[in-house]
């Protein structure tokens, strides 16, 4: 078995965000890691369903899912996430054209890219869904809302008639990826308040210049901003720091505020997967966890990937063992909490922690080759291996090292132990754009 393939649990992947009780936040989940009847079930308890995908062919792949919430008298909608690009256009239309008026979404952050909503009218009869990039920290894309580009979009999107006959704004929407930098709920909490801040000033912006007195949707969030919402709504009972409480009393506040003219909507992609670097943000509570105020950990890791032993060298400096999983099967994004490509869980060894980490980790990478070295900030004693052996690798990041294959085989830990082995499902990928 190569670099074998991605596994799924799926007692572990059942992380649906709890955002009931803040009575005042819409979910808006994304579809990169999973197929449509896995990215659907996300928000179920809704009977609007809004999706956010990175790629035109997911979008595609979702128009069955669509058509059975139809059925469901569930409303549709899809967000494509990336500022317009004119030549997905055609691809964009057809697909709107079958979902039917605000089945399609999209955002801009430069006045170019409304020249092509015409195209898109031409074809579905209706107008475009609109959201409006703000960039509140990252600087991937959007516009600030102090600066003078943001304001001269504000104005075109009134005045133009490429815009006002063609689309219809729905509200502003930022990503905080320089989320994944932190390391503390409350560094997430605060990141979470700056974007929501930083989305309704673009908001009053607008409604300062114009006469739209409607309540537009502010779409916030990356996991651990989306996810450290939890926070507030984890009423453990456990003694926090002082500091903890005022940020969420804060953040609390910033919600509140933000949802007295606008609807606040919530949107992430890997929380239901979750990976090393989301665990070294230590940004929401633990769902795998008994403590009173538990901490995220490997645990909490739905997805790993099986790999084969393939070399063991027992005299170089320290003992290593070589893999065929490389680059191209767990990525090459590094973790801020130490300096590997991926760790391996002890799943099939001797452990006194079953579910913890084995003591391995994948210290250098190529291509198709992942060179295993004992970690020395584990405190574990890594037990031999041998060629032939499978092992489990959590990744530093299962959105990229997701990418790398055709479907996912399903295990599921909640299963008496002797059946967690078992493939219980499938779930194939959408790859391509």
């Amino acid at each position: 078995m190569r670099a074998g393939s991605d596994q799924i649990d799926a007692a572990k992947s059942d992380k649906i965000m709890r955002v009931a009780p803040l009575g005042i936040i819409v979910e808006r989940p994304e579809t990169r890691l999973a197929e449509a009847k896995q990215a659907g079930n996300v928000g179920a308890e809704s009977k609007a369903v809004n999706l956010v995908v990175s790629t035109v062919s997911e979008a595609e792949n979702l128009l069955d899912y669509f058509d059975l919430c139809k059925t469901q008298g569930r409303s549709t909608n899809v967000l494509y996430a990336i500022p317009f690009p004119p030549s997905q256009a055609a691809r964009l239309s057809r697909l709107a054209r079958k979902l039917g008026p605000g089945g399609v979404s999209v955002l801009i952050d430069h006045s170019a890219q409304i020249q092509s909503f015409q195209a898109f009218t031409k074809v579905t009869g209706f107008k475009i869904g609109v959201f409006v990039k703000v960039d509140t920290g990252y600087h991937r894309a959007g516009l600030a809302p102090e600066s003078l580009e943001f304001k001269q979009l504000m104005a075109l999107i009134q005045e133009s008639s490429d815009f006002q006959g063609h689309a219809e704004l729905q509200g502003f929407y930022s990503h905080a990826s320089h989320s994944y930098g932190g390391d503390s709920a409350i560094v997430a909490m605060n990141i979470l308040r700056e974007e929501i801040r930083g989305l309704v000033k673009a908001a009053d912006v607008y409604k300062s210049m114009s006469n739209d007195t409607r309540r537009l949707t502010l779409s916030v969030g990356a996991t651990p901003t989306a996810t450290s919402v939890q926070n507030i709504i984890n009423e453990s009972g456990a003694s926090l720091p002082a500091e903890e409480i005022t940020v969420m009393e804060s953040l609390r506040r910033d919600i509140q505020h933000a949802n007295t003219e606008y609807i606040l909507e919530l949107h992430a992609g890997v929380y239901p997967f979750l990976d090393l670097q989301q665990v070294a943000t230590q940004a929401s509570p633990s769902a795998a966890g008994t403590a009173m105020k538990p901490q995220l950990s490997v645990n909490d890791i739905a997805l790993t990937v099986l790999a084969e032993v393939v070399s063991v060298y027992k005299e170089r400096q320290g003992p290593e063992s070589l893999v065929a999983a490389g680059t191209l099967a767990l990525g090459r994004e590094p973790c801020k909490s130490y300096s590997g490509w991926g760790v391996v869980s002890d799943w099939g060894m001797v452990s006194a922690a079953k579910g913890s980490h084995s003591g391995w980790q994948v210290g250098r990478i190529s291509q198709e080759h992942g060179i295993l070295t004992e970690s020395s900030s584990s405190g574990i004693h890594a037990p031999d291996l041998s060629v032939g052996q499978k092992v489990r690798i959590w990744p530093n990041h299962a959105c990229i090292a997701g990418a790398g294959y055709g479907w996912f085989l399903v295990v599921d830990s909640s299963l008496p132990e002797n059946r967690r082995n078992e493939i219980v499902d499938v779930w194939p990928r959408w790859r391509g754009w």
